[in-house]
């Protein structure tokens, strides 16, 4: 919700992906008709990965590293792979996990794509432009794209990270 993307999108990353210092992961999906480049951070949940996640995530990883290279689970999992993914849990039970407490919490089952829906109307009620919501979420047009990732670092992500930053909703760490 806080970040607009494709329910997918933030298991494609790994811990490359991550730039703490510009507050943002480059996600670089890449298809005939998606163009995800990057998320920004708010300098709230860059403290927050700082301080818990990435502490966090390095312990799960240490212990269950040999497990996941034994493959103890049958499924040829590449164990460097996962280690490096930004988020290494598997991504359908983490699904069924937040669709639970959703049906715990709102007594209703909840779609994942729901959260991307409600970052682009809040964005654009908010008076965010249809193009600035439509590049954050990754339906930039091919030309605009190529000039993002080609320029890991450019003015444009400086002006996209000011909409992102004055506008979105506030899900962690407010």
């Amino acid at each position: 919700a806080e970040w607009g993307l494709r329910p997918s999108e933030p298991f494609l990353v790994s811990i490359d992906d991550l730039d703490l210092e510009h507050g943002m992961i480059r996600i670089g999906k890449v298809t005939e008709t998606k163009r995800s480049f990057v998320a920004f951070l708010r300098p709230e949940v860059v403290d927050w990965v700082r301080v818990n996640y990435l502490p966090a995530r390095e312990a799960l990883i240490r212990v269950r590293f040999d497990l996941v290279k034994a493959d103890y689970l049958g499924v040829n999992v590449n164990a460097e792979g996962w280690a490096r993914r930004l988020i290494p849990f598997d991504q359908s039970r983490l699904r069924r996990e937040i669709k639970d407490t959703a049906r715990w919490v709102l007594g209703r089952s909840l779609e994942l794509y729901e959260l991307r829906k409600f970052f682009a109307t809040w964005m654009i009620s908010q008076g965010v432009p249809e193009s600035i919501v439509n590049t954050l979420q990754g339906r930039a047009p091919p030309s605009e794209f190529r000039i993002l990732v080609e320029h890991y670092w450019s003015p444009r992500h400086e002006e996209l990270r000011q909409w992102y930053l004055k506008h979105a909703p506030w899900v962690c760490c407010a």
